[in-house]
C-alpha cells in the first residue's frame, strides 16, 4: 500500500475501485458478509484488484469498531493490516475536499460520509464502489458492486 496523496491527479485506469467502509466493517466485526468481503479483500490484499479509500473511512471504521467493544490492541492490527494491502492506496483528504462533499451533500441528499466518497470519486477519475449501502444507486454516474461480483 502506498501512503502517499493522490491529489487531483485522476487515476490513469477505471480498474480501480473505491471501497466503502461497510466492506471492511463486515469482516472487522464478522457480520453477515464476512466471507464475501474477506474473499474481496484479499484480492486487494495482494494486488488483483487495485482499490483506494479515504483516510476519513479509515478512521470511521476505527470508530465504529471502538464503538463495538473492540480493544486497541484490534484496532492497532487493523491499521497495520493496511501496510500489506499491495492493491490498496489511501487518499488523504483536504479542507476543499471535505468542502466539495458539503456541495454534494445538498446536491444529492447524502449524508458527509456517502458525500466525501463520491467527492473523491469524481475527483480522480473513478465510477465504481464496492459497498452495501445503496444510498449510492441513486448516482447515475456510478455503478454501486457489492463484493459477490468479484467472486468466481
Amino acid at each position: 500500500m502506498r501512503l502517499d496523496q493522490l491529489g487531483p491527479r485522476k487515476l490513469n485506469t477505471d480498474k480501480v475501485y473505491f471501497v466503502d467502509s461497510n466492506i471492511f466493517l463486515e469482516l472487522e466485526l464478522d457480520q453477515e458478509h464476512a466471507d464475501e468481503c474477506e474473499a474481496f479483500l484479499n484480492k486487494v490484499k495482494v494486488g488483483t484488484l487495485k482499490a483506494i479509500i479515504t483516510c476519513f473511512h479509515i478512521d470511521s471504521i476505527l470508530i465504529v469498531m471502538e464503538n463495538y467493544g473492540k480493544k486497541p490492541h484490534e484496532l492497532r492490527t487493523f491499521i497495520s493490516s493496511l501496510y500489506g494491502y499491495k492493491g490498496l492506496r489511501i487518499y488523504y483528504l483536504s479542507l476543499l475536499d471535505r468542502i466539495s462533499a458539503t456541495k454534494y451533500m445538498e446536491k444529492y441528499g447524502l449524508d458527509f460520509d456517502d458525500a466525501l466518497a463520491y467527492s473523491v470519486m469524481k475527483k480522480v477519475g473513478i465510477n465504481k464502489i464496492v459497498s452495501y449501502d445503496k444510498h449510492f444507486d441513486s448516482l447515475r454516474d456510478i455503478i454501486r458492486l457489492e463484493p459477490s461480483h468479484f467472486l468466481i
